[in-house]
């Protein structure tokens, strides 16, 4: 995850900056940042391996854009243009003793001294683990007294003392590594492909020097510097050490600054090339960048769209939206104060069967048995569902029509129980709806609607799912059944015979028959029970075959075997048809859907798109219209696809 971090940081930190290409072929300098800002382009160039006393000369720099020469001005790098940091890793394992180590020091505290005052430098060693012994700083005896302590010990944890230098390094300004090793590492934790991915998204030059390293150690130095778009320095004596550690030193002192103005209204990605000239040595790079010289228009069109502040609707106010919650919450704390009151009135209740439980034969009283309810045990679930269902006994036949639908639906929910799902949903709804639209009218309407249609839509969903698998299992249910009168078996224990060996929903609903025969119910009855329950026409002619039997005689094995290859053969032709019609009924629903969809989508984003729809008399024709030619395709659509088997 840090890995991850550090790689997306850096990735940001470019700014307007592209993707740098690989450097040409050309060797000596390297471009090390690039910023481009509308037609002015700000860059970095770094010399490379310049020989001792030589320095860049400003005056020979030249910039190009796609083979163009542009107008630039080149200046010595300082603090106050970019920040400049660099990074030390030094390795101080057990096996830099001696020679190792004290190269190193050497060559630390030479760097020290040879940078600019205003670069800031930082110490990672690593050995056994990965420390940071300095952050980067301008505090230069804080360095060297860091430098002076080194003592090697342990084993090499190269890849995180690399991983830990990007990280000191941070993500401003222009940054450099210098890596110095001895051996292959040893003691990671993180692979080598997390140093070379965050090496290529840091946009950090690494330099990587080798103290007498095998062959497989060089390599491995060498894949961390190329990725980083550095060099890998091979060192057999403490002076290469020294040597390469002065070469980076001058490297960071000769940078320099580059501002050139970019031509105008060029766009794009381009390639950017810089020449100088160091001690008679020319140097050169170059960078792809990605640029966009245009001027930027400031003013305001006179014509056109203009800006305006949206219309935050009737309840767009803060004071609504406070009022809304304010709403809710009483709604909830009148909840929990009835509640609260049933629970009161059970412990009094309670302490008054203690007190008469002194009287009885046994002396205790009778335990009141609470029935759980779907919605939980709790006082306020129970106190909910009793409110419910006084209101739901209240409306006639409302809850037995209703108790139907959820057993045919296969669900455990009470009327009472459904009745507070329902509101919920519905006021749920409406209340997301008002606080996603900032207090719109029309979105919290649809919320209504939404929250209050969204449950019976479900019911009806699982109703018919539950109904076609009832449907798809007949054929072989009154197969079983033939079957088991064919051997011997009454009806009872062939219906029995599908409640142990059939599949849901059928031998539940079989089940039950089972039970209600057993306390007395006509077989022939409690099956037609069953058809009542599942409104299945088929198995109502079932039914009727059976009673029919029972009345005039007759083979009833084969008359069940008739009707289910029947039945099976309604089902294959039924099957068939909706296999044809797939894509109809697909095209149905898109086009359904979308228009509603994409309204409700911009009642919520966009309200103001939408409003002259709804506030001026031709937005209210053209939505009447629409919503009346809309119903029409939609049912001519269902008509089409529909087809009755």
């Amino acid at each position: 995850m840090r890995l991850r971090s550090l790689a997306a940081a850096a990735g940001a930190a470019v700014a307007v900056v592209t993707a740098l290409a690989v450097p040409a072929s050309a060797a000596g300098g390297r471009i090390t940042q690039i910023e481009a800002k509308g037609a002015e382009l700000r860059l970095v160039f770094t010399p490379d391996a310049l020989p001792p006393g030589t320095t860049l000369d400003t005056r020979s720099v030249h910039v190009t854009v796609d083979g163009t020469r542009v107008e630039s001005v080149a200046d010595v790098l300082t603090q106050e243009a970019v920040r400049r940091t660099a990074e030390l890793v030094i390795d101080t394992s057990g096996s830099m003793r001696g020679e190792g180590i004290a190269g190193a020091k050497s060559a630390a505290l030479a760097f020290v001294d040879a940078v600019p005052d205003d670069v800031n430098v930082g110490l990672v060693t690593f050995s056994d683990r990965a420390a940071v012994r300095v952050p980067p700083t301008t505090d230069r005896a804080a360095l060297r007294r860091a430098v002076a302590a080194l003592q090697p010990a342990g084993e090499t944890s190269l890849y995180d003392g690399v991983l830990l230098g990007l990280k000191e390094l941070g993500i401003i300004g222009t940054r450099s590594m210098l890596v110095l090793s001895d051996g292959a590492d040893t003691r990671s934790r993180q692979p080598l492909s997390d140093v070379l991915t965050a090496a290529r998204a840091s946009g950090t030059r690494i330099d990587t020097v080798a103290f007498k390293t095998p062959e497989a150690a060089n390599q491995v130095l060498g894949r961390i510097s190329a990725a980083a778009k550095g060099r890998a320095i091979a060192a057999g004596r403490a002076a290469d050490v020294a040597k390469a550690f002065g070469e980076v030193a001058r490297a960071i002192s000769n940078q320099v600054v580059v501002t050139a103005t970019l031509p105008p209204d060029l766009v794009g990605s381009v390639t950017i090339a810089v020449e100088a000239t160091a001690g008679g040595q020319t140097l050169s790079d170059e960078a792809v960048a990605s640029v966009d010289a245009r001027p930027l228009v400031t003013a305001t069109p006179s014509t056109g769209i203009v800006p305006v502040d949206a219309d935050p609707g009737a309840f767009g106010s803060r004071a609504i939206l406070y009022g809304a919650l304010v709403a809710i919450f009483a709604a909830l704390a009148s909840i929990l104060v009835l509640a609260f009151g049933t629970l009161t009135t059970d412990r009094q209740q309670g302490r008054v069967r203690r007190r008469l439980s002194l009287y009885t034969l046994t002396g205790r009283g009778a335990a009141e048995v609470h029935e759980p309810t779907a919605l939980g045990d709790s006082g306020v679930a129970r106190s909910a569902v009793e409110l419910a269902d006084r209101v739901v006994r209240g409306r006639g036949d409302v809850e037995a029509r209703l108790a139907r639908r959820l057993e045919r639906a296969g669900s455990a929910l009470k009327p009472a129980e459904w009745i507070l799902v329902h509101a919920s949903s519905t006021f749920g709804a409406a209340l997301l709806f008002l606080l996603l639209s900032g207090g719109g009218v029309i979105a919290t309407v649809v919320g209504l609607v939404l929250g209050f249609a969204g449950p019976w839509t479900y019911l009806r969903f699982r109703e018919s799912r539950r109904t076609n698998a009832f449907l798809a299992q007949m054929p072989d249910t009154l197969q079983l059944v033939a079957g088991s009168l064919s051997a011997g078996y009454s009806l009872p224990q062939a219906v029995d015979a599908v409640v142990r060996e059939g599949a849901q929903p059928i031998a539940n609903e079989f089940n039950r028959a089972i039970i209600e025969s057993r306390l007395g119910v006509p077989i022939e009855d409690a099956l037609d029970s069953i058809a009542t329950r599942m409104e299945s026409k088929d198995f109502e002619w079932v039914v009727m075959a059976i009673r029919i039997q029972r009345e005039v005689g007759g083979n009833l094995a084969e008359v069940l075997s008739t009707v289910a290859n029947t039945m099976r053969e309604r089902e294959r032709v039924r099957r068939q048809v909706r296999v044809l019609s797939a894509e109809g009924r697909l095209s149905a629903w898109v086009l359904g859907g979308l228009p509603p969809l994409f309204a409700l989508y911009l009642l919520l984003v966009r309200p103001r798109y939408i409003k002259p729809l709804y506030t001026d008399l031709v937005g209210l024709t053209m939505l009447v219209t629409s919503g009346l030619l809309f119903v029409a395709g939609v049912l001519w659509l269902r008509k089409v696809v529909k087809v009755e088997v």
